[in-house]
């Protein structure tokens, strides 16, 4: 926990092992830059390329970024019926859920687990989820019963899932911080959000990359992310975190987790 009037950081790069360039440049972000934990997506070739190199930066934390958006499930189609259309996919969005079955929610979620673990040899950090999936009541439920499982912390991504994480014990931080995305990727705005935390366990939350045909064949969220990276890795914002006292560090600080 952090100590009483401090102001500690968590600046989480979402999506580590969607693809060579994702890897690539959230990792650059943490060596040059201020991102000091990441979340990675196990469903994808580019995971096990990620998970090879963690060894070499003791200093990321590294979680379970949940994807139930976006992607194929780790599990055979016909166990998730609830989760998937008649691709065999996960929707694009979670505003495309409808009747999710809690049961099969949470087997994927602990497929998914189990694979980090397997890529890894250890437990994630904490959980967050693809596209904030975990904002839906089910999947939150189900990001819960593994976190209390384990004893980890869950990204706080709403009031109201905030509110659910403390209700169920479960650790999270005092603050999310969601700006620095698309047109908000810049220098000037990533400055005016270090300039704004406050006291306690922030998390912001980025998408830094090296952009390659992957990333382009997949998503929508494409150029910015090499912005993100840029604005991560900036001497001014290195100098603001210094100057402002805020103490950067990982989810591995948040309830003991």
């Amino acid at each position: 926990m952090a100590d009483a009037g401090s102001k500690v950081l968590i600046v989480n790069a979402d999506d580590l092992g969607r693809t060579p360039g994702i890897n690539a440049g959230i990792f650059e972000a943490h060596e040059r830059g201020i991102v000091t934990s990441a979340t990675l997506m196990v469903g994808f070739p580019a995971a096990e390329a990620a998970a090879r190199e963690l060894p070499r930066l003791p200093r990321l934390g590294v979680g379970l970024h949940v994807a139930l958006t976006g992607a194929r499930p780790l599990l055979p189609p016909e166990r998730v019926p609830s989760l998937v259309g008649p691709d065999g996919a996960f929707p694009p969005h979670p505003s495309r859920f409808v009747d999710l079955d809690p049961g099969e929610v949470r087997s994927e979620v602990e497929a998914q687990f189990a694979r980090f673990q397997q890529l890894t040899g250890r437990l994630p950090t904490h959980l967050d989820s693809h596209h904030h999936s975990h904002r839906h009541p089910v999947v939150c439920e189900a990001l819960i019963e593994v976190a209390k499982r384990h004893g980890l912390p869950v990204r706080n991504a709403s009031p109201e899932v905030d509110a659910r994480l403390l209700q169920a014990g479960v650790p999270t931080t005092d603050a999310f911080i969601e700006r620095f995305y698309g047109p908000d990727a810049t220098l000037e705005v990533l400055l005016e959000i270090l300039a704004g935390v406050g006291t306690g366990i922030t998390e912001l939350m980025c998408h830094p990359a090296r952009v390659d045909d992957d990333l382009r064949a997949g998503s929508s969220y494409v150029e910015e992310r090499e912005a993100e990276l840029a604005a991560l890795c900036h001497a001014e914002v290195l100098r603001a975190v210094r100057g402002m006292g805020l103490e950067l560090g990982s989810f591995d600080g948040v309830g003991g987790g």
